[in-house]
């Protein structure tokens, strides 16, 4: 029973989709996750980070990661994408104005997330995002997994079908 997308709907997925859930290394090894708003671009996964923040060390020693994107509240709802590969940073400014543009038409798309919130929570936000002291980070989509368990619903129905003929 397959339940993978195919890379079209991976791609559509991830264009929906506001939150990854990011998983880095400590330096002992232990994995550690993190929740936070990403851009998909050009069959990549793009974030920004403090310089200084926990996961942004952890990716300076082992670029290692783990990106999960996930939705749905119901068994035959659950579908997601499993990204494995090495965060990079992104330099070029051209690439970064892409990003940028990217995310822009994606809050316009699906709302920002920031919607109905207190004017002073996105005025400290904004200034904390201008320090300068934040980096653009990419993960290619080099090793994906993905599933839909709706495309499970069938299999099951038959099954269910073949006991009650029994």
């Amino acid at each position: 029973m397959a339940t993978s997308l195919t890379p079209e709907e991976v791609r559509e997925f991830l264009r929906t989709q506001r939150t990854l859930i990011l998983s880095t290394l400590k330096r002992d090894g232990a994995p550690v996750s993190h929740a936070l708003w990403f851009t998909y671009l050009d069959d990549a996964v793009y974030f920004d980070t403090q310089m200084r923040s926990f996961k942004a060390r952890n990716i300076q020693r082992d670029p290692r990661v783990c990106c999960l994107v996930e939705a749905g509240e119901t068994y035959f709802e659950l579908r997601g994408v499993m990204i494995q590969g090495r965060c990079v940073p992104v330099e070029d400014p051209e690439e970064m104005q892409r990003v940028e543009a990217a995310a822009a038409e994606k809050n316009a798309r699906i709302g920002s997330g920031l919607e109905g919130l207190p004017g002073w929570f996105g005025d400290s936000r904004r200034g904390r995002r201008s320090r300068g002291d934040r980096a653009l980070l990419k993960v290619p989509l080099e090793k994906v997994t993905s599933w839909n368990f709706g495309q499970a619903r069938e299999h099951y129905a038959r099954a269910a079908k073949r006991e009650g003929e029994r």
